[in-house]
């Protein structure tokens, strides 16, 4: 009798141990309440300019959290003779899933005028994101996870022959810097989060990377001369990092359909 006691009671202290360890790796988050926000670090060298000098002989140039202005100095915000970059929509909430479609984060909006020939253009800007997350449908506060990435700018001539062309005639071009898979882990599981602008990501020619002072290949976007270019960022949550530069993977990128795009790259490691 005293043998079978110790069994069962070693069967117990088995059960036990295998619940105890079960709890502890939960299963791998499938969705997300999410709220994102971002803001410009308006530290010194986050945000630099070509050209830029003290006092107003290469112009005014203005950097807030929310925005950066640069061109005339009469001038409070962009219009004739002045440019800048604003973001909007921060902070944006809603529900995300892994692995699945992209949803919206913040929007930026470049108001790209024509400028003084001898003003000061934006070159560089650093923008600090701050994430919150937690399961779908949990009571607990959200746990926040920061990234930190860059903007490289080249304000083209309005002349021809263009590094990107554009019925202006020439785009200006935005290269990213770090803002795909920022990593975090919850229990057991890794995750990644990317952020990126839509649906016009894409991978630039080596001209273009290198207007903006950045290596070949290089990924971003390209803005209208004469128009206020709305660029609404989406954010993606994957369990694998977003293999880049592939130019069909960037236009999966570019219509949310990020999980697709994960799920090609696993057929072809299978």
């Amino acid at each position: 009798m005293k043998q079978i006691n110790k069994i069962i009671i070693a069967t117990g202290v088995l059960a036990l141990g295998t619940m105890a360890a079960s709890a502890s790796h939960a299963a791998p988050i499938v969705n997300w309440d999410y709220t994102v926000s971002s803001v410009f670090l308006t530290t010194a060298g986050a945000t630099t300019f070509n050209g830029a000098g003290p006092g107003n002989a290469n112009g005014c140039e203005l950097v807030s959290s929310s925005s950066i202005t640069w061109g005339d100095c009469p001038a409070a915000g962009p219009g004739p003779g002045r440019s800048g970059i604003g973001i909007t929509a921060s902070p944006q909430t809603g529900t995300i899933a892994t692995n699945g479609a992209a949803k919206a984060a913040n929007t930026y909006t470049h108001s790209n005028n024509v400028l003084d020939v001898d003003y000061a253009t934006l070159t560089r800007a650093t923008i600090r994101a701050t994430l919150g997350l937690r399961p779908t449908g949990s009571a607990a506060a959200f746990t926040e996870y920061v990234a930190t990435y860059t903007i490289r700018f080249a304000e083209t001539a309005n002349s021809a022959p263009c590094v990107v062309a554009s019925p202006t005639p020439c785009n200006d071009i935005w290269v990213l810097n770090g803002s795909l898979n920022n990593s975090f882990t919850v229990g057991a599981d890794q995750y990644f989060f990317s952020f990126f602008a839509a649906p016009s990501l894409t991978t630039l020619s080596p001209a273009a990377c290198a207007a903006t002072g950045s290596a070949s290949p290089c990924i971003g976007f390209t803005t209208v001369e004469g128009q206020a270019n709305q660029v609404n960022f989406l954010m993606a949550i994957t369990s694998d990092r977003i293999e880049i530069p592939e130019p069909s993977s960037l236009a999966l990128l570019g219509l949310g359909l990020v999980g697709l795009a994960g799920l090609a790259r696993r057929r072809k490691v299978s």
